[in-house]
C-alpha cells in the first residue's frame, strides 16, 4: 500500500505527466531537425504518449481512492 500511495502522490502524477510531455515534445523537435531516425523518433513519441497515459490512469485511481 505504501508504493500505491507513492504513485498516487500529486508530485508523482504531475513528473509523470511533464516528464512524457518533454519526452515527447523532444522526440517530435529531433525527427524534424532529422539528427534522428524516424523510428528512434517514433519510439520517443510513443514512450511520451505512453508515459503521460499512464499519468492520466495515476489520476483517474486517485481520484477512485480519495474517498470524496
Amino acid at each position: 500500500m505504501e508504493l500505491l500511495g507513492v504513485l498516487i502522490a500529486r508530485e508523482t502524477i504531475i513528473a509523470t505527466a511533464v516528464v512524457g510531455a518533454a519526452l515527447a515534445t523532444a522526440a517530435s523537435l529531433r525527427s524534424v531537425r532529422a539528427r534522428a531516425g524516424p523510428a528512434a523518433a517514433g519510439a520517443l513519441v510513443k514512450a511520451g504518449y505512453a508515459l503521460t497515459g499512464v499519468s492520466m490512469l495515476l489520476m483517474i485511481v486517485a481520484g477512485f481512492l480519495s474517498g470524496r
